[in-house]
């Protein structure tokens, strides 16, 4: 909440309708990972459920990957765009984004 302040993605900043999100999965991380503001989104909860299970992730630029499983159906239901893209992004959230991307993201 402390870095991103509103959603990572969306601005939205209602805290309470937003899901603070480990990048790199609590099972998956260290202590220090756990503990660490970088390993964490702050996300709608529609982007938080789909990030959880792998079917969206984020490039080094912070641009939005979708995962072949979604239909443009799903997507539009879901007000998800391929233009959405992290609203910052810093070389710590990279590192954790590119474990997401290698490991917990479906793209097909």
């Amino acid at each position: 909440i402390r870095i991103w302040g509103a959603c990572s993605v969306t601005g939205l900043s209602n805290l309470s309708l937003l899901k603070a999100s480990h990048i790199k999965p609590w099972r998956n991380s260290s202590n220090q990972e756990r503990l660490d503001p970088e390993n964490g989104l702050l996300l709608h909860p529609a982007l938080d459920h789909l990030f959880d299970s792998g079917l969206i992730t984020f490039d080094d630029a912070g641009k939005i990957l979708i995962s072949e499983k979604l239909s443009e159906l799903d997507l539009k239901t879901l007000n998800i765009r391929h233009d959405m893209v992290l609203r910052k992004i810093s070389d710590g959230v990279k590192k954790y984004l590119k474990y997401h991307r290698e490991n917990v993201y479906k793209k097909v």
